[in-house]
C-alpha cells in the first residue's frame, strides 16, 4: 500500500514515540468485587515514586516508560502492571476483622492507638523526593460533647522517617528528614471522625448512599461490601469551587498550597445494632495531591519551580479503650510507647521502602 506524505509523517511520529518508550495510555482502576471505579488510588513506579492518583472515574494517564508500576488501594491486594492495559481490577484483600469495643456509660472518650504509614513523592525540575514515615499515634475521640476534647487529629508518640533524593545527574541518597522537610508530612493532620452512626436499611439491603458535592461530583458514598465491611469514601474537595483548595492558614506562613486531590476512605465492621464508628474502624486512608508554592521552600530545595506532591496516609487501629474524662486527660500527657508495632492488617512494605529503612543513615 502506498502512503501519501501525511500518512508517512503520522507513521514516523508513531514509530518515534513508540521507540522512545513514550506510548501513552489511560488506565482505569476498579474493584474486582463490584467493578466500580476506585478514585484516589496511587500508582507507584518501580523506583517507588508516586506517579499520580486516579481521578473520580478511577482513571490515570500513563506511558510505557512508567512500567512496571504498582496500584494500591486500601482494602484490596496490590496489583502490578507490566504492560499497557485499559483496566485493572483489584482483588478484595481477605483479613480477619477485629472485635468491636463496647462503650461503658461512664467512659465517654475513646483512646484509639493507631499504626500509621505515610508515603509521599515530591517532584520539581529533574529532582524527586520520596518520604516514608511509620508512626504510632493516639487519637482521643469523644462519644459525645466533652470539654477539652474537640480535636480528632493524631498525637504522634513515636516515629521513624526516611527520605530519598534522586535526580537526573545520578544522585540517589537516603537520609533522615530535617526540620526543613516537615512540610512534606501530613500524617499529623489526618483525623478520624469521632461520630458513631446507624447504617440505613437501604444500604444494608445493597444500595449505595450518595451525598452530592456542593460544587462538583459526589462528596461521599457509603456502601456495604459483600463480605460485610462498611465502606465510606469521601471527596474532600467536592464542596470547593473548581475542585481546588488553598488553605488560608498556610498563607500566613508564607506558603501557598493548591490542593487538587483530597480523598479519604474508611472501612468499618458493622455492630449488632447496625451502627459503625471509630470503635469499629478497621482502617482509614487519605490520598492527597497538591502543588506547593513558597519562596522559602524553593530556596531550601534550590528550585524556581513549584513542587508537585502526592501523599498517601494509611491508618490502622491496633488498640481501643474507653476512658473517663480524667483518665483521658492524663493519658494525653503519657508517652509510654517506645516501639512501632505494625498492624497485622497492613500489607507488606514495598521493597524500595524496606531498602530505605535498612539504609545506614
Amino acid at each position: 500500500m502506498k502512503l501519501n506524505g501525511l500518512s508517512r509523517l503520522m507513521v514516523a511520529a508513531i514509530m518515534s514515540l513508540t521507540s522512545a518508550g513514550a506510548f501513552a495510555f489511560s488506565l482505569v482502576v476498579a474493584g474486582g468485587d463490584d467493578r466500580q471505579p476506585l478514585a484516589g488510588a496511587p500508582l507507584m513506579t518501580a523506583n517507588g515514586t508516586i506517579k499520580g492518583l486516579t481521578d473520580e472515574r478511577g482513571a490515570i494517564e500513563l506511558t510505557e516508560a512508567d512500567l512496571p508500576a504498582t496500584v494500591r488501594y486500601m482494602g484490596y491486594d496490590d496489583a502490578t502492571l507490566t504492560a499497557a492495559a485499559d483496566t485493572v481490577f483489584l482483588s478484595p484483600r481477605a483479613f480477619e476483622l477485629s472485635e468491636m469495643v463496647v462503650q461503658p456509660e461512664d467512659r465517654p472518650v475513646l483512646k484509639l492507638r493507631c499504626y500509621i504509614r505515610e508515603y509521599t513523592t515530591a517532584a520539581y525540575g529533574t529532582d524527586t523526593l520520596q518520604l516514608f514515615g511509620e508512626y504510632m499515634s493516639d487519637y482521643f475521640l469523644p462519644a459525645k460533647k466533652v470539654k477539652g476534647f474537640k480535636s480528632n487529629t493524631a498525637t504522634i508518640r513515636v516515629q521513624r522517617q526516611r527520605m530519598r533524593h534522586k535526580n537526573a545527574e545520578g544522585l540517589d541518597s537516603i537520609s533522615r528528614p530535617t526540620d526543613e522537610d516537615e512540610f512534606l508530612s501530613w500524617a499529623k493532620l489526618c483525623g478520624i471522625n469521632p461520630a458513631t452512626k446507624t447504617l440505613a436499611d437501604s444500604v444494608r439491603e445493597g444500595r449505595t448512599a450518595i451525598v452530592p458535592g456542593k460544587q462538583s461530583g459526589d462528596y461521599a458514598t457509603l456502601r456495604l461490601a459483600p463480605d460485610g465491611k462498611v465502606i465510606y469514601t469521601c471527596d474532600l474537595l467536592a464542596d470547593h469551587k473548581g475542585h481546588h483548595w488553598e488553605p488560608w492558614i498556610f498563607k500566613l506562613l508564607g506558603m501557598t498550597i493548591d490542593a487538587t486531590e483530597m480523598r479519604s476512605q474508611n472501612i468499618f465492621t458493622l455492630a449488632d445494632d447496625a451502627t459503625y464508628g471509630p470503635s469499629t474502624l478497621q482502617m482509614c486512608s487519605y490520598a492527597i495531591g497538591m502543588t506547593i508554592k513558597s519562596k522559602w521552600v524553593k530556596r531550601a530545595f534550590h528550585t524556581k519551580e513549584p513542587i508537585k506532591t502526592y501523599s498517601v496516609i494509611e491508618i490502622y487501629p491496633v488498640e481501643a479503650v474507653y476512658l473517663t474524662v480524667e483518665d483521658a486527660k492524663a493519658a494525653e500527657k503519657e508517652y509510654d510507647i517506645r516501639d512501632i508495632t505494625p498492624s497485622p492488617l497492613a500489607p507488606p512494605l514495598p521493597a524500595n521502602i524496606t531498602e530505605m529503612l535498612e539504609a545506614d543513615v
